[in-house]
């Protein structure tokens, strides 16, 4: 038996993805990519819990007041009002198990980078995995679980856990018991661990050609200090835009003043990452929009289009809210960055609402998503 296989089988399914993307307001293929991350994120994580005794504990209990009588009919689970109740069930489970405060924002934000997905609708979707994920681990025992057949489960699981985390989801020491609460994965001066070559973010590609080029200046200097007489070296840091440096700097050699710098390591400063963040946000957005409103040529597909954009709606919303708290050094740049797709959204808008019929079905919800764009943009 896979347990993680197994999971995934069950919750990666078309019927239930088309559940889960309506309740948390995404598509099918971002609700697949959200969920195929935070399943084995989720079985990972429990699986660090189940390492100790009070983890195994903790989760064996959880398990034991779960009703798997809900888990013969997922798709019928996450529809109408047992999706509620499934919903506040995830949530008191969640915060529970993991700590909740920074422990659960730790958790969401890190998968919800990696998948690209906002951490509100990311925490949405975990709240309704995390009994689903739960109970089915659950079915896997004779009776309720005890401490000791949860934590040889999870040992037995461990290697096919691992092998279910996407490449480049790093979730570091996250699900580390201490006194009864995971703890959050350690990063350094970044939240999330970036991902590997072949899946970076464009946006990161500076930075990593920033430290090549601290590199490079740091070898060119080793090699011209192997003939260098004394230096003053003085080791401090200096700003540069978003990123701090931590410098060397070599003040005299052999005599002459001169002065080289080495760049040792660099930081980034929250503020930049957060902004990076929701440009990312304003980007999925603008490309979810883009490729439905390309899907409409007739007045048939403008009705299937409705919906559709009905569940973009929340992304807009929350990328409002954010745009609201970016520094004001940084709301021109953002407002310009909205305001250029805009441009280009509004080319295939027009063109859309030229079609027959088109503009009285769209019109209701397009008109208000342009309106809000445009506030964003001035």
């Amino acid at each position: 038996m896979n347990i993680s296989d197994l999971i995934m089988s069950q919750l990666t399914s078309p019927d239930v993805l088309s559940k889960l993307g309506g309740l948390i307001g995404a598509n099918d293929s971002q609700t697949k990519t959200a969920t195929s991350a935070a399943v084995p994120a989720l079985l990972n994580v429990f699986g660090k819990m189940a390492s100790t005794n009070s983890g195994a504990d903790q989760l064996a209990k959880a398990m034991g007041g779960l009703d798997l009588g809900m888990l013969g009919n997922l798709a019928g689970l996450l529809g109408g009002n047992q999706a509620s109740g499934l919903g506040s069930l995830g949530g008191n489970l969640l915060t529970s198990l993991l700590g909740g405060g920074n422990n659960l924002s730790s958790l969401v934000g890190t998968i919800a980078s990696f998948a690209g997905m906002q951490p509100g609708i990311m925490k949405t979707l975990l709240t309704y995995l995390a009994p689903m994920v739960l109970g089915m681990v659950a079915k896997q025992f004779t009776g309720k679980p005890d401490a000791a057949s949860v934590s040889r489960l999870f040992s037995e699981q461990s290697g096919n856990i691992r092998n279910a985390l996407p490449r480049g989801l790093s979730l570091g020491d996250f699900g580390a018991v201490s006194g009864g609460s995971a703890t959050p994965a350690r990063h350094g001066s970044h939240s999330h661990e970036p991902q590997p070559a072949g899946g970076l973010p464009g946006w990161l590609l500076p930075l990593l050609a920033l430290g090549a080029l601290g590199l490079g200046w740091y070898l060119w200097n080793q090699n011209q200090a192997k003939n260098a007489g004394e230096a003053v070296v003085v080791e401090g840091e200096r700003k540069v835009g978003p990123v701090t440096e931590r410098v060397t700097e070599v003040i005299e050699r052999q005599g002459r003043n001169v002065t080289d710098t080495v760049v040792e390591s660099f930081s980034i400063d929250p503020k930049f990452l957060e902004a990076v963040r929701i440009g990312k946000n304003a980007t999925e957005l603008f490309g979810g929009l883009s490729s439905v409103l390309k899907g409409v040529t007739n007045e048939e597909t403008a009705r299937l289009a409705v919906p559709e954009l009905e569940k973009l709606a929340p992304m807009l919303t929350s990328l409002e809210d954010e745009a609201g708290k970016l520094p004001a050094e940084e709301k021109p740049i953002f407002a310009d960055f909205i305001g250029k797709n805009l441009g280009m959204l509004t080319t295939v808008i027009d063109t859309v609402m030229a079609l027959p019929g088109v503009r009285d079905l769209l019109g209701p919800v397009v008109g208000p998503m342009v309106e809000t764009l445009t506030k964003m943009s001035k």
